[in-house]
């Protein structure tokens, strides 16, 4: 998955980025698992094209990490607004 964000560049200013990452989301426990927290992990920062992740400090990627999350949040609520849409929609045609 990926989102667009700005970030700071140093020099150069502010500037569009594109983040890649890996969502896992949480699992529930079971008698036999001990499940797991939503985690997202980034895998790539683009500039450009140009992979700029290894130039990223920990405190960037964490922000980034949080963005992560946020951009999800706003996915799953688009997807429930669309079902809720589709079952209103769905309804009114019966």
């Amino acid at each position: 998955m990926s989102f667009d964000t700005i970030l700071d560049l140093g020099e150069i200013g502010e500037q569009t980025v594109t983040v890649e990452f890996d969502y896992q989301p949480a699992e529930r426990q079971t008698r036999d698992d001990p499940g797991c927290s939503e985690e997202v992990e980034i895998t790539e920062v683009l500039f450009r094209g140009i992979s700029i992740h290894s130039d990223c400090s920990a405190d960037t990627i964490s922000q980034l990490e949080q963005e992560a999350f946020e951009w999800m949040d706003g996915e799953r609520d688009s997807a429930m607004a669309d079902r809720a849409e589709y079952l209103h929609d769905l309804r009114e045609a019966a």
